[in-house]
């Protein structure tokens, strides 16, 4: 479905390694654009009645029979209800499932000394600014990557193919609080080795 939003009514331009949030409502629209390209997008979806409902990856895979969304599939909460669906990708369409945001204990594990921008933490410090009070580890559905997996179960960080202006919509299926995090990952190849901007867009 080429061109569904029809109209844009809030941007918001999320700067290299930082995180980006918004409150929205169900049918409303959600673009998300890799502005320079190779730039993966940490997102995350908590439903507004009840935050503890959240997208969750591992129901997902159960109720689509896929490793990630394609164009048309929706992303389901541990509730087992559609929480988004990918209604556009404009991408080469690799949405990785698999693996956990980064946080300081993973660029510990890479040999990096001291603190270092991660997605975990772009996400704790978004649902303060939102007034929402969860603790914990929550999956993120990591878009624009390219986590190849290997016929002998190993699987390797590779750039992302996404070129510049690439993108996706998102239709809401429940009102939800979404957080997104400019993956700040600048010691393996999840971002090319250069972490760049996003822009993400609410319309209709």
């Amino acid at each position: 479905m080429v061109g569904a939003m029809r109209s844009v009514k809030n941007k918001v331009f999320v700067p290299a390694r930082t995180g980006a949030s918004t409150t929205m409502r169900q049918g409303q629209l959600l673009r998300l654009t890799d502005v320079e390209g190779q730039q993966p997008v940490d997102f995350w979806a908590f439903s507004k009645e009840n935050p503890w409902e959240y997208l969750s990856c591992e129901h997902t895979k159960t109720s689509i029979r896929r490793l990630y969304p394609r164009q048309g599939d929706s992303a389901f909460t541990n509730y087992r209800r559609p929480i988004v669906t990918l209604l556009e990708d404009n991408s080469p369409g690799q949405h990785d499932m698999e693996s956990a945001a980064c946080d300081q204990a993973r660029y510990k594990e890479l040999g990096v000394t001291g603190d270092h921008p991660n997605c975990q933490d772009n996400l704790h410090l978004e649902l303060k600014k939102l007034d929402v009070g969860l603790k914990g580890v929550f999956q993120p559905w990591n878009l624009f990557t390219n986590f190849l997996l290997h016929a002998d179960g190993t699987f390797t960080f590779e750039a992302p193919n996404t070129q510049p202006g690439d993108n996706l919509i998102l239709r809401i299926e429940l009102d939800c609080h979404i957080v997104i995090s400019a993956c700040p990952q600048d010691v393996t190849d999840t971002c090319g080795g250069n972490p760049t901007d996003v822009l993400m867009e609410i319309g209709a």
